[in-house]
């Protein structure tokens, strides 16, 4: 079985503002600069 996670991203103000421009880049960046850091893995939860 594998692992099932859920999350709530609450500072999404940067994410939003590049959506609605259209900014595909900047959505990236903003998603994984700004998002997936605070999220951490179960691959941490090893190290």
């Amino acid at each position: 079985m594998l692992p099932y996670r859920t999350m709530n991203v609450r500072r999404r103000d940067s994410i939003v503002d590049v959506w609605a421009g259209g900014n595909n880049r900047g959505l990236d960046d903003a998603w994984t600069d700004g998002v997936l850091p605070d999220l951490g893995s179960d691959y941490g939860a090893y190290e």
